[in-house]
């Protein structure tokens, strides 16, 4: 069937191509580094106000423990419903933080009607943020996860922001406990495979990457035999493609586990070109879980890469260049899935309007046609360590509908192109976290809320992002749909800003 483009605010709408190509069918399953789950309860009390299951290596740390340093102003409430019978909880400034040596950190708390929105830091660096709200109140909760914590000690930091969901009467942050799991939660890592040249970033821990790649169990020299391994995939399956050219679109169904996801791993010399910008995908996904992309060059295609009502799918370290319209696009109720590492430019090359780099979601005037008129909730994706340039709509892109992502350390550099952009990043979602990001040369704004869809732009923050605007705007420009402030952005002064001429911001910033 023909596939709609999704404009931005004015633009006009244009119909995609139809795409034909071979599709893999396989399993399903779950897979991702941090997650909102339920984990399993551990009920074998020990001295110190930790649980331990004698049957697995992890360890709860109760909110009574020691070993939690808490600052601020604490109470405690009991239930025999929450681990070790209480939580403790806080309605003024204030953190909880532990220090631990494993692989893996749960945050669990107790969800109610008057908690409010706390921010989620590992060492140092926050990850997440969390909402503490439920219509009623809920025992036992797990907000946070991350996996694959690398070796030595960790520390995990719960903030309470003051912040709260419409629906809360307050704004507290509660701590039932926290779960730990010291050793690999997975068999040993394979030998990695040899990388390509890739400029140094900061990667969060558990974030799959093209050096992290498996060893091989089929290797596949052009695009036949790449669809055909795909096909033949099931959890646990790592294809590696040799260098050389793969003159097909490459469509991909395909369901690992959280155990064993599906690894399509190739150097940067192994390219996938369609032969042209007109028509086709370089690499489109569908209907898939737990699978890695990682390593490879697309070019040459109408779209570099699309996932589509997919959860827990990786896009890590490719390079994308040089295609009609936006370079990766997540869409159609696509979850908890990362695009980390990728180097991204010279998009929009068929229509200008259409260039984004990274674009999240669907426009709200074509949900009806693409999402059976609801909302497009594409949600809690991540968005890091990637670099962009000469993009000729917006570097990053996140469209109403979707919620609780983070777009963190990315390096934009707007000079060359964004013919049909005023900003590096547009975010018209609720509550994502945009942290340590780099900008540079934009039209005219850096960072941009855009709250002209009712119900969207609100809640998401800035945090110590650095923007060399070089431009008549604001660094941060928050465009609301009611009063000045309504939409509860928060742009926070620790941001950094040169050469934005209207100043820092539009909006006072917090902190």
């Amino acid at each position: 069937m023909p596939l709609f483009r999704q404009p931005t605010d004015s633009k006009p709408h244009a119909h995609r191509p139809t795409t034909s190509a071979r599709h893999a069918v396989i399993a399903v399953a779950t897979f991702f580094a941090v997650t909102i789950a339920a984990l399993a309860p551990l009920t074998i009390p020990v001295p110190g106000g930790e649980v331990a299951a004698a049957a697995t290596v992890r360890t709860v740390i109760d909110s009574k423990s020691s070993k939690i340093n808490y600052s601020g102003t604490w109470r405690t409430t009991r239930n025999a419903a929450d681990r070790g019978g209480s939580v403790r909880f806080q309605f003024s400034p204030g953190s909880a933080s532990m220090t631990f040596e494993g692989s893996s950190v749960a945050y669990v708390t107790r969800t109610t009607t008057s908690s409010g929105k706390s921010t989620v830091s590992i060492d140092g660096k926050v990850v997440a943020t969390v909402n503490g709200y439920s219509a009623t109140t809920k025992h036992k909760q797990t907000a946070f996860s991350t996996t694959g914590l690398g070796s030595g000690s960790h520390t995990i930091t719960i903030t309470r922001t003051g912040k709260k969901d419409p629906r809360s009467t307050g704004t507290n942050s509660i701590i039932d406990a926290f779960v730990v799991n010291p050793q690999a939660a997975s068999a040993p890592a394979p030998a990695p495979i040899a990388a390509p040249a890739l400029p140094f970033m900061q990667t969060p821990s558990g974030v799959h990457r093209y050096a992290d790649c498996p060893s091989a169990t089929e290797a596949v020299s052009n695009a036949d035999e790449l669809i055909s391994a795909v096909d033949r995939a099931r959890p646990g399956t790592v294809i590696h493609l040799a260098p050389g050219t793969y003159r097909d679109q490459i469509n991909m169904h395909a369901n690992g586990t959280k155990a064993d996801p599906i690894w399509v791993c190739g150097p940067r010399d192994a390219v996938i070109d369609v032969g042209s910008v007109q028509d086709n995908h370089g690499i489109q996904i569908k209907n898939s879980s737990n699978l890695v992309i990682a390593g490879m060059t697309v070019t040459n295609s109408l779209k570099g890469i699309s996932v589509v009502h997919s959860t827990n799918v990786t896009i890590a370290d490719t390079r994308v260049e040089n295609i009609g319209y936006e370079g990766i696009h997540l869409r159609d109720f696509t979850t908890d899935s990362t695009v980390v590492g990728n180097t991204i430019s010279r998009t929009g090359q068929r229509d200008a309007q259409f260039g984004e780099g990274i674009y999240i979601g669907t426009s709200e005037n074509n949900w009806c046609a693409q999402t059976d008129c609801r909302p497009d909730r594409t949600d809690r994706i991540r968005v890091l360590s990637n670099t962009i340039s000469s993009t000729s709509a917006q570097p990053i892109e996140v469209k109403e509908g979707t919620s609780n992502g983070v777009i963190r350390d990315n390096v934009i550099d707007g000079a060359n192109g964004m013919r049909d952009a005023q900003e590096w990043v547009k975010v018209k979602g609720n509550d994502w976290t945009i942290v340590g990001n780099t900008g540079s040369n934009s039209p005219l704004h850096g960072f941009a809320v855009n709250g002209s869809v009712a119900g969207w732009g609100l809640r998401n923050t800035f945090t110590d992002n650095s923007s060399a605007v070089n431009a008549e705007g604001y660094a941060f420009f928050i465009h609301e749909k009611g009063r000045k402030g309504s939409s509860d952005t928060e742009v926070s002064c620790s941001n950094s800003v040169t050469r934005a001429a209207e100043g820092f911001s539009n909006l006072p910033c917090t902190g």
